[in-house]
């Protein structure tokens, strides 16, 4: 069974795809929304002042949803980058390509036990950098961050 630190690691990897999709769409969504705004580069948007459409459209990143999505994404693919390739590789398989432990472990030929040993580091690994993210993860499960 596993134990309470690698259920919120798992949980956390099983959910990254599905992170990473919303956090491509809401950026496509902004910049969607700077091109349509019309403006030429050298135009002023407000009137007068200093802001420009370039500035503006250099600034639709600056989005509270926008920087959450970010910080989330960023706060599980970081520390899994950080994993060495083979606990890379066996979660991956695992977990995004939703394979069984028998076919993770024949396609990267490796023992059964050695698969279960490289996701039980990795996600003992993951479990910190998790737990930095949690509130995020839990506010973006609950759709407060779509």
């Amino acid at each position: 069974m596993a134990s309470y630190r690698h259920r919120i690691a798992e949980g956390a990897v099983k959910d990254f795809p599905a992170i990473k999709r919303d956090y491509d769409g809401y950026r496509l969504m902004l910049d969607a929304r700077a091109l349509a705004g019309g403006c030429m580069y050298g135009e002023r948007v407000d009137g007068g002042g200093a802001s420009c459409a370039g500035d503006k459209y250099l600034d639709r990143y600056d989005d509270p949803i926008m920087r959450r999505l970010s910080a989330l994404m960023l706060g599980i693919y970081e520390p899994f980058c950080a994993l060495s390739p083979e606990e890379r590789r066996v979660l991956a398989l695992r977990y995004w390509r939703k394979l069984e432990v028998p076919d993770v472990a024949a396609e990267l030929m490796f023992s059964n036990s050695t698969v279960y040993r490289h996701i039980s580091r990795a996600l003992g690994k993951l479990y910190r950098p998790v737990l930095d993210v949690q509130p995020l993860l839990e506010d973006w499960r609950m759709g407060a961050l779509k």
